[in-house]
C-alpha cells in the first residue's frame, strides 16, 4: 500500500509515548515497586485494592496536573494517604526512590524509529502531538536525538477532537493530506478521524489500559501496521 502521489508532501503527526519510545512499561514497573513497598512496610493489601486506590488518585490528578511521570508520583502519594493514613517512614523513603527512578529513567526508542523518521522527514513534514508534561516530553525528545526532525511539537492537555481541529487550524494543515500516527485508539486514532484526518494505528504491547477502545469503523481512513518500519512503505 502506497498513499503518496509522485512529488506529494504529506503532514505526518506522531504520538510520542509508546509510539516513538517505551513509556507505559515504566509506569507498570513503578506500580509493581509501589506494591512491594507497601508489603515491605507491613501493610497487607490485595493488589486489586492498591490498584483501585492508585487509579482513583491518578484520574483525580489528571484533572489538576495533567499526564506524566510527576503527576503519577503525586497520585501515588495520594494513594499512600488513603492506604496508609498513619504514615510509614520506610514507605516514604521507598516512594521517593520510586519517583526518582521513574522521572529520571531514559526512554528507549522503539525498534527502527530513528532511521524510519529520518527517511520520512526527508520527504514529508513531520510533527509531534502528544500528551504529557511539556518539559518532560521535550526532555525525552531531546535525549532521543530526533528533535531536529520535527517541524512542530505540541503537548495538548487532552487529545480530543477539538485539540486536533486546533492543530489543523494553527499549523494550517490540509486535512486530506494529514495523518495521525500512534498506538492509542482513544487519543491518537479515533479523535483524529473524527476531526477529519486519516490515521495510522501501530499497536504496542503495553499501551495504557485507559487508552484502549474500539477503533472507529472507518477502514478507508485508518491503516493498521504491525511495525513502525512499515511506514516507509506507506509514505
Amino acid at each position: 500500500m502506497v498513499l503518496v502521489e509522485p512529488g506529494q508532501t504529506l503532514n505526518l503527526i506522531f504520538d510520542a509515548d509508546d509510539t516513538l519510545w517505551d513509556s507505559n512499561i515504566h509506569f507498570l514497573e513503578a506500580f509493581d515497586a509501589f506494591c512491594d513497598a507497601l508489603r515491605d512496610s507491613g501493610l497487607i493489601l490485595e493488589r486489586a485494592e492498591i490498584h483501585a486506590a492508585v487509579r482513583t488518585a491518578e484520574l483525580k490528578r489528571i484533572q489538576t496536573h495533567g499526564y506524566g511521570r510527576k503527576p503519577y508520583m503525586v497520585a501515588l502519594q495520594d494513594a499512600v494517604a488513603e492506604l496508609a493514613p498513619r504514615g510509614h517512614h520506610r514507605l516514604q523513603i521507598a516512594l521517593d526512590r520510586i519517583g526518582t527512578h521513574l522521572i529520571e529513567r531514559h526512554c528507549e526508542l522503539l525498534p527502527d524509529v530513528g532511521p524510519t523518521l529520518q527517511q520520512l522527514a526527508a520527504r514529508h513534514r513531520i510533527m509531534m502531538f502528544t500528551k504529557g508534561q511539556r518539559d518532560e516530553q521535550l526532555r525525552k525528545l531531546h535525549r532521543s536525538g530526533l528533535a531536529p526532525l520535527f517541524e512542530r511539537v505540541e503537548t495538548p492537555r487532552e487529545k480530543d477532537v477539538d485539540a486536533y481541529l486546533r492543530l489543523v487550524r494553527d499549523a494550517e494543515l490540509d486535512s486530506s493530506a494529514t495523518f495521525m500516527i500512534g498506538n492509542s485508539p482513544r487519543s491518537d486514532i479515533n479523535p483524529a478521524v473524527r476531526a477529519g484526518l486519516r490515521a495510522v494505528f501501530i499497536p504496542h504491547a503495553h499501551t495504557w489500559d485507559l487508552e484502549d477502545e474500539e477503533l472507529l469503523d472507518a477502514k478507508d481512513r485508518i491503516i493498521e501496521l504491525p511495525t513502525f518500519r512499515r511506514l516507509v512503505e506507506v509514505f
